[in-house]
């Protein structure tokens, strides 16, 4: 199997591993491990993806759209109101489009961010949030003092973290712990990966700060992990964090 079979299967792929188990992904998915730039190409494939299942399904049809096309189905076509409905539904369907063209349209403009800070955007916009244990309260204790600088060095234990509780999530094949803490009356979720992991991110200067359907996110890397935060505050807050 070569790279243009693979990604051919792999654009079928559903994000969130649901297909994880079928073997007809099994060899691509095989090929997307084994090739650097498959898998660059795949991670990127499946935050697009997911960004764009999350926006797509928060579009709502305009009202009364259902019964329009149930009422439509059944009247006679020498009716008045049955001459009047493919106007109606041709309109109905423009907003629907216009929508989905919106929704489109940010969606490419998350496409060419990081394929990582795409899809903690997405999780932290989207997802519940949770963890517990007790490293996972001393971190949150940290981040949450002022006097805490980001990128001054954290104290993390990576494997201790994900071990007793702090929330996990896997991205491309990978380990990303997030905790949520506040400071100065704002949310802020914290995403931890381990810099080998994604030694693409790793090895680029930072911290890289990016605003994107209002929320912000801020990356940088250290020689142990890559840290993405996320939150509704506007980018300036976030650089007073390090």
């Amino acid at each position: 199997m070569n790279n243009n079979e693979a990604k051919f299967l792999l654009c079928a792929y559903r994000p969130g591993g649901r297909d994880a188990d079928d073997p007809a992904f099994a060899g691509a998915l095989a090929q997307a491990r084994q090739d650097p730039a498959l898998g660059a190409w795949f991670a990127r494939e499946q935050a697009f993806d997911t960004v764009m299942a999350a926006q797509l399904g928060s579009i709502a049809p305009p009202p009364g759209l259902r019964e329009a096309i149930l009422t439509g189905a059944s009247v006679s076509r020498a009716s008045h109101e049955a001459r009047r409905w493919p106007v109606w539904l041709a309109l109905a369907a423009s907003v629907t489009l216009l929508l989905g063209l919106g929704a489109m349209w940010q969606m490419r403009r998350a496409r060419q961010m990081d394929p990582l800070t795409a899809f903690i955007l997405h999780d932290a916009q989207f997802e519940k949030h949770g963890g517990h244990g007790e490293a996972t309260s001393d971190l949150a204790r940290v981040l949450e003092n002022p006097a805490t600088r980001l990128a001054s060095g954290l104290p993390v234990d990576f494997a201790k973290l994900r071990t007793t509780g702090c929330r996990t999530l896997s991205f491309a094949g990978h380990d990303v712990l997030e905790v949520c803490f506040n400071r100065g009356g704002s949310e802020f979720h914290i995403y931890m990966a381990q810099s080998a992991d994604f030694p693409q991110i790793a090895s680029t200067t930072g911290p890289h700060v990016m605003k994107h359907d209002g929320w912000s996110a801020m990356q940088w890397a250290d020689a142990q992990h890559v840290y993405v935060v996320a939150s509704s505050a506007d980018p300036a807050t976030l650089r007073a964090l390090l």
